[in-house]
């Protein structure tokens, strides 16, 4: 049964979102997946990474085309539970682009302090954990950052923070103040298993020009 709640004004935590078969599923289809592989990462913090969809260049700021399709293992599953779940803010949403990192806690691995890009994706963001859990801190910044742009802590710590349990098959679905007036992190402390996948998944709108 799945529990929900809101630690965060708009930051919705659904628990049990996949079974555990359904989880294995995803997370062998992910690892044994050759193209595109995971790859070394260091933006927003040390990681394995691999993405799908369109492409958000942050430092051009536009939304290219895919360059790797979203594979149907994430969609067939994923979208149906998304709809089912009947929450306003995924009325319309249409997920377009995805990502999976894996943090390994033996790798030193961590999740920097960051705002997700307030202009080229959409609201809501959606992130599933995957294959073990961790504590992620949200931390409310400065209203008046520069707009669109990530950086550490949004631009600004100015407090309220709270630390989020994500257990396995976890869905956080950020809307309203969580997704646009918090930062959220991971200290390699708060990783609690060897190895944890995070699956975030957005809706990006494809740009004809640069947003500033």
């Amino acid at each position: 049964m799945m529990a929900v709640t809101q630690p965060v004004s708009g930051l919705f935590i659904i628990e049990n979102f996949l079974t555990e078969a359904e989880e294995t599923n995803l997370v062998e289809n992910m690892m044994n997946e050759t193209h595109p592989p995971f790859k070394v990462g260091n933006f927003n913090g040390t990681h394995y990474g691999k993405r799908w969809g369109v492409h958000c260049n942050l430092r051009d700021r536009k939304v290219g085309a895919a360059e790797n399709l979203l594979p149907e293992y994430i969609t067939a599953l994923i979208n149906p539970k998304i709809k089912a779940l009947g929450h306003p803010k995924l009325a319309t949403f249409t997920m377009n682009e995805a990502n999976a990192i894996e943090y390994r806690r033996d790798k030193g691995h961590n999740l920097d302090h960051h705002v997700d890009d307030r202009v080229l994706s959409k609201e809501p963001i959606c992130n599933l954990s995957l294959n073990g859990s961790c504590k992620m801190t949200y931390t409310r910044v400065q209203e008046n950052v520069v707009k669109g742009l990530k950086g550490k802590d949004g631009g600004g710590v100015i407090g309220d923070k709270v630390l989020v349990l994500l257990k396995p098959r976890t869905l956080q679905i950020l809307t309203g103040e969580a997704r646009y007036n918090f930062s959220h992190g991971i200290e390699n402390e708060d990783l609690l298993s060897t190895s944890r996948i995070s699956l975030t998944m957005r809706e990006s709108p494809q740009t004809t020009r640069n947003y500033v």
